[in-house]
């Protein structure tokens, strides 16, 4: 689907996580956080130690860090919420800076569709500066992730425009429900720091209209049929989108700690 509107006809939402920053840099800081904690109750400091386990490839650095504490695991639960609360050290990218606030300036409106804990994905809004911007956290909507169209509803009920656009990262749920409502779709490969590990094929309901390197890079592909940076889809499939909006997500690996 091309984009055919203005930018001040368009509203443009933008996923979150490995969208806007990458999310990887919120498991470091969570990191850093929880071993700042332990370190001040248990006399011992495991940052370094944490951090090169996961530079390592470990993904469950948790578990790693309760076996290194004399509480063991019956401390897990609590250091996952102090994961969960901290106030994350995370910034966006001055283009992507930019970029948001060029959209916020142009656009017909602009606002975030985010899965997970409202008071965690809140505080990476304010971290990042972006809490002024009207978000959708599927906490707030009875835990509705998506593919769930509710959330997309929402936004076309709130800013009424000509074309939408949803900008992510994550192909096993993030374009199945824009693409079946109409929406122009573009999917961030981002720069080798997911936590969602990519397929290396996709069939088509999960595909978005555009892929694209860098965020930063998204209004480049108005002045342009294809962007320079797009990468093909490599499979099809001749299922209808409505098939699986309504259905239980697939399932792709997930590579969150």
């Amino acid at each position: 689907m091309p984009w055919t509107s203005e930018l001040a006809d368009t509203v443009i939402v933008f996923d979150l996580d490995d969208t806007l920053y990458p999310e990887e840099a919120y498991v470091r800081s969570g990191i850093v956080a929880v071993c700042a904690l332990a370190a001040g109750l248990f006399g011992v400091d495991h940052t370094p130690e944490l951090l090169a386990l996961r530079d390592a490839g470990e993904r469950d650095w948790l578990t790693a860090l309760c076996e290194r504490l004399p509480s063991g695991a019956g401390a897990r639960d609590s250091l996952l919420w102090v994961y969960r609360l901290h106030e994350p050290r995370i910034a966006l990218d001055p283009e992507v800076r930019a970029l948001v606030n060029r959209v916020m300036a142009e656009a017909r409106g602009t606002a975030i569709i985010t899965d997970g804990r409202s008071v965690t994905q809140r505080l990476k809004l304010r971290a990042l500066g972006l809490s002024t911007l009207q978000t959708y956290v599927s906490e707030e909507y009875g835990n509705h992730e998506k593919p769930d169209p509710t959330r997309f509803l929402a936004v076309m009920s709130d800013f009424p425009a000509d074309q939408y656009l949803y900008v992510a990262d994550n192909p096993a749920k993030d374009f199945i429900a824009p693409r079946a409502l109409g929406w122009l779709t573009i999917g961030v490969v981002g720069q080798g720091d997911r936590v969602h590990a990519l397929p290396e094929k996709l069939q088509a309901i999960h595909s978005p209209d555009e892929w694209l390197a860098d965020v930063s890079q998204l209004l480049d592909i108005r002045s342009s049929s294809r962007s320079p940076n797009v990468l093909e889809c490599s499979q099809q499939d001749s299922r209808g989108e409505e098939e699986l909006i309504f259905g239980p997500p697939p399932q792709f690996p997930c590579m969150k700690c």
